[in-house]
């Protein structure tokens, strides 16, 4: 009985001396004290004194698959769309297409959205003879690589299958088109 009245004294001593900011044992030193830096903060330890660190040259983002084909004619060779046409894959396209597309490609895809007549040169139309002799692999190494004025979407929309389900829709804009 005395010893367990001594434990809690001794126990309610320790915890109620020093404040709340300032702990009462510090075990590792490091632990507590370490240096934090802000996003874009100043650190003359740092390499150009940056505090944001880039990631080991040749490291990959786990369940990143890169992209490796360079040139559309090996991609129309190569790639295969594995996204079949159905209601749910030109619905995914559509979202897709309106997200990231229509500002400059407009409804119809003519290249008469609400911001082609502000750019440098007016995006191309996407149901033109020329798009449409496309194969499908074609368009996806566009919107994964770019050309142009245009910008590689590849990290706007990560997802393979929504890349081609947007395929997919562009390819049913086309048929509208007609």
């Amino acid at each position: 009985m005395f010893r367990s009245i001594l434990c809690s004294l001794i126990l309610v001593a320790v915890t109620a001396c020093g404040s709340k900011r300032d702990p009462q044992i510090e075990l590792i030193q490091d632990m507590m004290d370490q240096p934090s830096y802000k996003t874009q903060d100043f650190d003359e330890s740092g390499k150009g004194g940056r505090s944001m660190r880039l990631p080991p040259d040749g490291s990959v983002p786990i369940g990143h698959k890169p992209y490796t084909i360079k040139d559309s004619q090996t991609a129309e060779s190569v790639l295969k769309n594995p996204v079949q046409v159905s209601a749910e894959s030109l619905i995914r396209g559509q979202k897709m297409y309106y997200t990231y597309c229509f500002v400059c490609h407009g409804s119809t895809g003519r290249g008469d959205g609400p911001v082609a007549e502000k750019t440098m040169a007016k995006p191309p139309s996407l149901v033109n003879a020329r798009i449409k002799g496309w194969k499908d692999g074609g368009i996806y190494h566009l919107i994964t690589s770019g050309r142009g004025l245009m910008g590689s979407f590849a990290s706007q929309i990560p997802d393979e299958k929504d890349r081609w389900a947007l395929v997919n829709f562009v390819r049913r804009l086309q048929e509208n088109a007609e």
